[in-house]
């Protein structure tokens, strides 16, 4: 007979693993104990040889992949961590698993499209809508293959309606709102035909959670133009009968849009981060925290608030944000930091959506600091040229002008409007100067993303060094932009046009080498023990390797698992600033 402990560590708490080791505590023949502490999940048993691995070919088949799982072992020990105990959890919302799943979405099955079947390891049928059945998909299956496209709605909780329109083809409405498109794989297996995934990223994509990852697709694509894509798979049980209804009439992929999206992952630093999610069909896991300053923080709709020792979460769309723009690259910092407990001596890189792109820093005495504000760009393309025109980088616009004229035109008819403070206005500058406009009133989003795809066009990691000189512009410390788009231009003149994925990646290399020396000033005044990475513009996977790699040479990198990067980061951060409240 012999001990043998099971072991999963994640980087946050996962819910459907400690369901799991309940059923095993409640259901196992053999002598189980089950624990968890700080993300780690133990199941115990002791066994002869035939019993345990019958057991451990059980637990491989009833621990599904979390994007959250950083390790797992089967080790022999002398002595039980775990207890006879069960776990108290937070409900998973899983709608399907490995027993559920092929009965009810393979085309095989007998029970094909039976999506109100019960399943006793997820429960997966709760979430179900009695008046849907396997004839309603098939109407919906068909109104795809004669049509092109389809709507529908599924109810939610308190009355509200999930909303889905799924289309073979680039959706308008998603075009006029000039997001970045949705798409939903109906055949997994020909999912190397049209994007470029990475295998940790298919490996996300079946993960538990069902994430969204933002890939490219193949060049020179017939249907897909766009440089990138957030692509999942299908997340709810309707959406897996109605996809492989799909998948065997021969779509590889559809078009989605709803009104409730699946959770934006991004990698970072060897790990996955969550970029945002819907907290009304994702509501956030409470975590332990040390007690905070304030007992409640609502930033964008997000409540984080303090009770038992735990930082928990609910939604108020309608309420006041508790924090002003300014501060929120402090909360970025305080949300990064909860979970390494590091505090003082610790900067934050923030370049997101709800405030100016910053670098602050945190001192001994907890006093923080501002280092960097993202430069504050003329909202227009024209503005710019008149700027640039008026200033030492008259010639080589000049030049510019005359020998990229395409190029020229696009920037005179760049709209930066409210992001001019932050890292995408920027980028989306630069994407134009590159050329990568394909109208010349394209959207910031579309023109980071055909900035990030071009980078990712180079191969070899080389690029060309892009100048990100400082500059104090009304006592703060910021980039000299129209000096770094004088760089830019240089380039574009003297280097051939198939080479540009070198200067795309040169600018993100360029910028986090930049970023690693300002640390290391940041260093010499405040002491920096470590850096967290926060705001979605670090979704951009190119932009956070690079600034990982510079930056992670010299200060280990921190990246809270537990919180959103543009989200809940900011919420339970606010819980943590030292300021009075109104």
């Amino acid at each position: 007979m012999k001990l043998i402990q099971f072991s999963f560590t994640c980087s946050r708490p996962v819910p459907f693993y400690a369901q799991l080791c309940n059923d095993y505590l409640a259901n196992q023949q053999v002598e189980i104990t089950i624990g968890y502490d700080k993300n780690r999940y133990l199941i115990e048993a002791v066994g002869n040889q035939a019993q345990l691995e019958a057991l451990a070919d059980q637990i491989a088949k009833d621990f599904l992949l979390s994007i959250w799982l950083i390790d797992s072992s089967i080790k022999e020990i002398r002595h039980r961590e775990g207890r006879v105990v069960p776990l108290v959890t937070s409900p998973h919302h899983l709608p399907f698993c490995s027993y559920c799943e092929p009965a009810l979405g393979d085309n095989q099955s007998e029970l094909f499209g039976e999506i109100a079947i019960a399943c006793s390891h997820c429960h997966g049928e709760t979430s179900v809508e009695a008046s849907i059945d396997r004839q309603q998909i098939q109407q919906w299956a068909e109104t795809v293959m004669n049509t092109g496209h389809v709507s529908f709605s599924l109810p939610l909780a308190n009355n509200q309606l999930h909303e889905f329109h799924l289309s073979r083809g680039p959706i308008e409405a998603a075009q006029r709102q000039r997001q970045r498109q949705q798409v939903i794989i109906c055949n997994p297996n020909n999912v190397p035909m049209h994007f470029i995934v990475p295998s940790l990223h298919v490996l996300a994509l079946s993960s538990l959670e069902k994430a969204r990852v933002t890939v490219r697709a193949k060049r020179h694509h017939a249907q897909l133009d766009q440089p990138l894509y957030d692509l999942c798979f299908s997340y709810n049980r309707v959406l897996t009968v109605l996809t492989e209804m799909l998948r065997v009439r021969g779509i590889d992929y559809l078009h989605i849009e709803t009104n409730h999206q699946q959770p934006l992952i991004a990698r970072i630093n060897k790990g996955w981060s969550q970029v945002c999610s819907d907290p009304v069909i994702h509501p956030l896991v409470p975590f332990k925290s040390v007690e905070p300053l304030h007992d409640q923080a609502c930033i964008n709709g997000l409540n984080a608030y303090w009770s038992k020792r735990r930082i928990r979460f609910d939604y108020q769309p309608n309420h006041p944000n508790d924090a002003s723009p300014q501060t929120l690259p402090i909360c970025a910092l305080h949300g990064g930091m909860l979970e390494s407990g590091v505090g003082r001596h610790s900067a934050a890189i923030y370049f997101g959506r709800y405030g100016a792109g910053e670098i602050v820093s945190q001192d001994k005495f907890t006093r923080t600091d501002t280092f960097l504000v993202m430069p504050t760009l003329p909202q227009s393309g024209s503005e710019m040229i008149a700027t640039l025109a008026a200033g030492e980088q008259a010639e080589v616009l000049a030049k510019f002008k005359y020998q990229i004229p395409v190029s020229y035109n696009a920037l005179n008819k760049l709209i930066l409007n409210e992001c001019n403070d932050q890292l995408s206005g920027l980028f989306a500058l630069v994407a134009t100067v590159l050329g990568l406009s394909k109208s010349g009133h394209d959207s910031v989003q579309y023109l980071n993303d055909a900035l990030i795809a071009k980078s990712l066009h180079n191969a070899d990691n080389q690029g060309h060094r892009v100048d990100f000189s400082l500059d104090m512009v009304d006592g703060k410390r910021t980039i000299d932009w129209a000096k770094m788009v004088g760089s830019l231009m240089s380039f574009c003149l003297v280097v051939d046009e198939v080479d540009y994925d070198k200067i795309a990646f040169g600018v993100m290399d360029s910028l986090a080498d930049y970023i690693a020396n300002w640390i290391e000033r940041m260093d010499e005044t405040s002491g920096i023990k470590a850096v967290t990475l926060a705001g979605s513009d670090f979704a951009n996977e190119v932009l956070a390797d690079r600034v990982c790699l510079r930056v992670g040479k010299n200060y280990p990198i921190v990246v809270n698992r537990k919180l959103e990067l543009d989200g809940s980061n900011l919420s339970a951060g606010a819980l943590f600033l030292k300021m009075r409240r109104r």
